[in-house]
């Protein structure tokens, strides 16, 4: 069905029609030249001529074509197939029933085929290597979903072992599906025979001459009776041992270490598990960690107005790092020296009955560090004037329910940016309502989120100003629901905790006048990028980008590689993507005024062996996806009974639905050609009868 609209009346269409003719009679009228041509030549020159003058002049009506066509939509059939290393004993197997199910529905016309690998990301191919490091099994649903949203999805069919170890339960996942996901269960769910070493808990901080824990968690299946061995080694000697009896079939027991800091400097401990003959897999037999030994502990004093769970909620997080050691007062109750202090979190300080003038004088001139929690008891009159880089503007008692969105462009150190799942859905902060400022160097790690509202505003802000004391301010009080939100989300307060032990490192560490600053993470998994950034600083202590970064970087064999680091604002960015598992060196080098600077350090790219720690397939897992999608579980032996389900379900069908198009008519070539012709022919025929 098709109609013809333009932008103005309809009706303009006459004074098209009468451009036309217009033109061609006073063309034609009087023109001596065709007095001998015959009649029905002159009236086949007028009509071409009236013709093409009226279409051209019908386009400047802008006539657009609407059509109301019909288009049928096959079922789709989305195939993935699980690449991780755990699946990987079944290649061939695995490689035969994928040629099956794509001869199946490829090459049918009443289905649209389409193939994805999944474990670490889920990717849009039909090519698998298995050699993915992580299974996400709840991105891949969560990714079709989206990828396909309002598409007709005739089923989903899964293959896999059923092990995840990365994101969420993928039953999470399913709610609000109204097509089926039908199961192929891989792997092998019998338990074997298994050392694992589950966790390590280690402190990533030690003190010199100090002692420091280790924590080591071994699980054994079906190996009772049997003895092993835990052997604690840093480079290749062997620093510590512990004798193993295996009571049970399925045993599980905690054995803690206690090892020397004897030098200062980063450690390398590797922890394993002596081999039983008989194990299936070695490779979760070993773990590395590392520790940092220190000679110097920071103290961190917490004052506040009142008790708040704020309180507790950043006090647990420090205590896990044994570098600091932390002091709680409620400010009426402080009467001691603030000198000794690395830094100070102040809790709703200056508040509206408590100035703290006293104890504010003292940090002031001593330049200790100071982090600023802003709440309901807050003066915020008092605390624009302590020169903070922050200004609230706000001195009204209304306050808002805000949230934090992440900065990309933050640089002041490294934050895992999945801590952003956290700010951006936890309940909320309450935050004063005011027009918020930042001046100096102050930089934004999170700004305030409205109602889904991204604002701009600041809600936790650093600020350094040289030969002054670091300040950060918090401008919302309930960062407690953040931890609590971490834990119901991820089963831990990593996050949380990362958050505040890099706030307070950042606020804590002396700035040096190095004028070359490469920030770099020295334990990288083999997985993930080798991501590092630079600062360059000139003779007065300023951020400049000036002149180029470049980087070496070697291997123990002295294989090296040269990279130029990226302009990003006032500093530098560098991705190297990932590197083989190794030790390497990098030594960095700038020209800053005709002078050479350079900054040498190392770090670890070490193996990924989460695959390896659960080898046993948890078919349960997608038993429960299937039934509750309301598709089946099968087996690689049932390929074909699968795919005949998918033939016979009466639901998979195609879909034909109503589609509105619009179209510009000058887009019409046919139009074009026929103005072509019109002119041509009226052309010829002047051109014939001796008018040219």
């Amino acid at each position: 069905m098709l109609s013809l609209i333009t932008e103005y009346p309809i009706w303009f269409i006459i004074f098209c029609i009468a451009t036309g003719f217009m033109f061609a009679w006073f063309l034609y009228r009087k023109d001596d030249k065709f007095i001998e041509t015959s009649k029905l030549v002159r009236y086949l020159m007028f009509a071409f001529r009236f013709l093409s003058i009226s279409i051209i002049s019908f386009f400047l009506l802008s006539p657009i074509v609407k059509s109301l066509g019909k288009t049928i939509e096959q079922p789709i059939i989305v195939f993935a197939q699980d690449n991780s290393e755990s699946v990987s004993y079944d290649k061939d197997n695995i490689k035969l029933f994928n040629e099956k199910i794509s001869n199946a529905f490829l090459n049918k016309e009443k289905y649209i085929f389409q193939s994805y690998s999944f474990g670490e990301k889920t990717f849009k191919t039909d090519s698998f290597s298995f050699s993915e490091k992580q299974t996400d099994i709840s991105e891949l649903i969560s990714d079709i979903k989206n990828k396909y949203y309002h598409r007709n999805i005739g089923a989903i069919i899964i293959a896999s072992d059923g092990i995840y170890n990365k994101g969420t339960n993928p039953i999470y996942e399913i709610n609000n599906i109204n097509f089926p996901i039908y199961t192929i269960a891989l792997g092998d769910t019998s338990i074997k025979e298994d050392l694992i070493i589950s966790n390590i808990k280690h402190n990533k901080i030690a003190f010199l001459k100090n002692t420091y824990p280790i924590q080591v968690s071994v699980k054994a299946k079906k190996l009772k009776g049997k003895q092993t061995e835990i052997q604690i080694f840093e480079e290749s000697k062997l620093i510590k041992s512990k004798k193993i009896t295996i009571k049970s079939n399925d045993f599980f027991k905690k054995y803690n270490f206690e090892i020397k800091a004897d030098k200062l400097g980063f450690h390398k401990l590797k922890i394993k598990l002596k081999e039983i003959e008989g194990e299936v897999n070695l490779k979760n037999n070993s773990k590395q960690i590392i520790t940092e030994v220190t000679d110097s502990k920071q103290r961190i004093l917490i004052l506040a107005n009142s008790p708040h769970p704020d309180i507790s909620a950043i006090k647990q997080a420090l205590e896990l790092n044994q570098n600091f050691e932390t002091d709680v007062f409620i400010a009426n109750n402080f009467s001691k020296s603030v000198q000794g202090y690395s830094l100070i979190i102040l809790h709703q300080l200056p508040s509206k009955f408590n100035s703290a003038n006293k104890v504010l004088t003292k940090i002031l001139k001593s330049n200790i560090p100071v982090l600023y929690i802003l709440g309901g008891q807050s003066s915020l009159q008092k605390f624009d004037n302590l020169n903070t880089g922050l200004l609230t503007g706000a001195y009204s008692n209304s306050a808002d329910e805000v949230q934090g969105k992440l900065n990309a462009n933050f640089n002041l150190f490294d934050i895992n940016p999945d801590i952003e799942n956290v700010s951006l859905n936890a309940p909320p902060i309450l935050s004063a309502f005011g027009k918020y400022k930042i001046s100096g160097n102050a930089q934004v790690l999170f700004s305030r989120k409205v109602k889904n509202i991204n604002t701009g505003l600041p809600l936790l802000v650093f600020n350094y100003s040289n030969g002054r004391n670091k300040t950060a301010v918090l401008t919302g009080e309930g960062i407690w629901r953040w931890r609590i939100f971490d834990y119901k989300l991820n089963k831990n307060h990593y996050l949380f905790n990362e958050l505040i032990n890099k706030t307070v490192q950042y606020l804590t560490k002396k700035e040096t006048k190095e004028q070359l600053t490469i920030i770099a993470d020295r334990i990288i998994p083999e997985n993930q990028n080798i991501i590092m950034k630079a600062k360059v600083f000139d003779s007065n202590f300023e951020l400049v980008n000036t002149g180029n970064v470049t980087i070496k970087i070697s291997n123990y064999e002295n294989q090296t590689k040269e990279y130029v680091f990226d302009k990003i604002g006032k500093s530098y960015k560098l991705d190297i993507k990932k590197l083989e598992i190794g030790n390497y060196y990098w030594s960095a080098q700038t020209i800053l005024k005709g002078k050479k600077i350079k900054k040498d350090g190392i770090f670890s790219v070490i193996p990924l062996e989460i695959e390896a720690e659960n080898t046993t397939a948890n078919h349960n897992i997608l038993y429960k996806i299937s039934e509750n999608t309301g598709g089946k579980l099968f087996y690689p032996s049932q390929i074909s009974q699968l795919i005949k389900t998918i033939e016979n379900n009466d639901n998979i069908v195609p879909i034909s639905y109503s589609e509105k198009k619009t179209e510009s008519l000058i887009n019409f070539k046919i139009l074009f050609f026929l103005i072509l012709v019109l002119l041509s022919a009226e052309w010829f025929m002047r051109k014939f009868y001796g008018a040219y």
